[in-house]
């Protein structure tokens, strides 16, 4: 009898193993973790463009603070000797050495700065790519998918922007980038130009009662207007290359 049992038992195993198996049983997803599915709808993408948009001033809790700030004090004014960090020389040692053109690469003040930049523009093309989620599910429409997608490559393009004015030599990175093969052997300009460019395409009337302080056509405009001329641009950099 018990042979017999074992026999059933052996049998069902094998008509059913091969249905246990299926390859989907590999796919979890990790907790902690929002599914872009989740995230692919038009308040989805709107909430991580608000992320982005969250860096411009370059600061955030992340630990970005004036070593960071989009109004460059220590980088332009300071450096620039129109002003000084004030108190006394062991307050914000680091800075000491930017003022004086004496900083090392290691300077925790730059790391900082780049820390923040690419914070941002990780930021833009993480709500690129759950955008483009949304638009092959169908739960975006076309006119907020423009709209959301210009607003992005133009910050994308500002976040680059203030890479380059400080290092030059800076890797582009956008939502198709395989960060395992970035690198900073291409110039940066055209990219960052060419996405700064499509935020011209904005109206003026961003319905700003509902889209407080967005990118629109005006604040576009005054961005790639106050590009550097070809003949600037290496004037325009702070760590440019000989």
């Amino acid at each position: 009898m018990r042979h017999k049992i074992s026999k059933i038992f052996a049998f069902l195993l094998v008509i059913t193993l091969p249905f246990s198996c299926a390859d989907d049983f590999l796919d979890v997803t990790p907790n902690g973790a929002l599914d872009a599915n989740i995230l692919a709808t038009k308040d989805g993408v709107n909430n991580l463009l608000i992320g982005a948009y969250a860096m411009v001033d370059g600061v955030s809790s992340n630990g970005f603070g004036w070593e960071a700030a989009s109004s460059n004090w220590v980088y332009g004014s300071i450096r620039g000797m129109e002003a000084n960090k004030g108190t006394d020389t062991g307050d914000q040692p680091d800075i000491n050495p930017i003022q004086t053109y004496t900083e090392t690469s290691t300077n925790p003040y730059l790391a900082v700065k780049w820390g923040s930049v690419y914070d941002g523009i990780s930021r833009v093309n993480e709500a690129l790519k759950v955008l483009a989620v949304a638009e092959t599910n169908g739960t975006i429409s076309a006119e907020d998918a423009t709209s959301f997608r210009l607003q992005a490559r133009t910050l994308r393009g500002y976040y680059h922007l203030e890479a380059y004015r400080m290092w030059e030599k800076i890797p582009y990175i956008d939502e198709k980038t395989d960060l395992a093969k970035a690198g900073n052997d291409e110039d940066a300009r055209d990219k960052i130009i060419a996405d700064l460019q499509a935020g011209i395409a904005l109206p003026n009337d961003m319905k700003q009662i509902e889209m407080v302080l967005r990118l629109d056509l005006s604040l576009s405009m005054v961005m790639y207007l106050t590009l550097p001329t070809e003949t600037d641009w290496r004037r325009f950099t702070l760590y440019s290359t000989p």
